[in-house]
């Protein structure tokens, strides 16, 4: 992950920001899970460490696969009952 940057600075960043919303119109602007039009996250399915710095990739850095759109009632409820799963890539 960038240096001297929290997870949330980078969620401001112009490379996630042009990423969420490719994830966004792809999803057509739905909650992927109840449909939901309003309060709309990009959700990792899973994150990546990088092995040899022990750093987490950066939230852009990821295949679209990995990203699903969410409304904020799904995505906070996905984390109260699954673990996000991390590998080391």
């Amino acid at each position: 992950m960038t240096d001297n940057y929290s997870y949330d600075s980078l969620l401001q960043m112009a490379p996630w920001k042009a990423k969420r919303e490719e994830i966004l119109r792809r999803d057509q602007q739905r909650c992927r899970n109840c449909g939901s039009k309003t309060g709309l996250q990009v959700h990792h399915r899973q994150y990546h460490i990088n092995p040899a710095t022990g750093l987490k990739r950066e939230p852009w850095h990821y295949s679209n696969k990995y990203l699903v759109t969410l409304c904020d009632k799904c995505h906070k409820t996905g984390h109260q009952h699954y673990t996000i799963p991390v590998f080391k890539h």
